[in-house]
């Protein structure tokens, strides 16, 4: 794990930097502001949303979000919580989370849940991947065979 000093002398890990970034996210998601949302992402930052739009840069992360702020998840709380972390070689570290989004009303209203993978260095996110929970059988389009097997099984027959 690695460790850094902070003002004080204060020894603080990595990862507990990151936990701070995470709980930041959260406040800055639930008040929603898209320039605390996109604070601790680096200024070159890549971020990879839940239907795959790739978003580059803390502005375009910031304006991005702000403009869902705005409308469809206006008034929504989110909740972040690590799941598991290890550290990469050159002093960064990947973190794995997990989310739930409430929000109140509207064409997203209801519970939604993601998982997240981020990858930190330095106390700043330097990618962010955003990828929709959804049930097995909704991605197997109601197939109730491939909805039976893992992923893993799935294999494309011949016709």
């Amino acid at each position: 794990m690695f460790w850094s000093s902070s003002a004080g002398g204060t020894v603080v890990s990595e990862v507990e930097k990151a936990d701070g970034v995470i709980a930041r996210m959260a406040r800055a998601w639930t008040a929603g502001d898209g320039a605390g949302w996109a604070a601790d992402f680096a200024e070159d930052a890549d971020f990879v949303d839940a239907v795959g739009r790739i978003q580059r840069g803390r502005r375009v992360i910031a304006d991005e979000h702000q403009k869902l702020f705005d409308t469809i998840y206006r008034g929504s709380t989110l909740t972040i919580r690590r799941i598991g972390s290890r550290d990469l070689p050159g002093g960064t570290l990947l973190v794995h989370t997990e989310s739930t989004l409430q929000v109140p009303g509207g064409p997203r209203e209801g519970e939604w849940h993601a998982v997240q993978t981020k990858i930190f260095q330095d106390g700043r996110i330097l990618a962010f991947h955003n990828t929709a929970r959804t049930d097995l059988a909704d991605l197997a389009q109601d197939d109730e065979e491939l909805g039976r097997r893992s992923p893993q099984e799935w294999r494309r027959t011949a016709d």
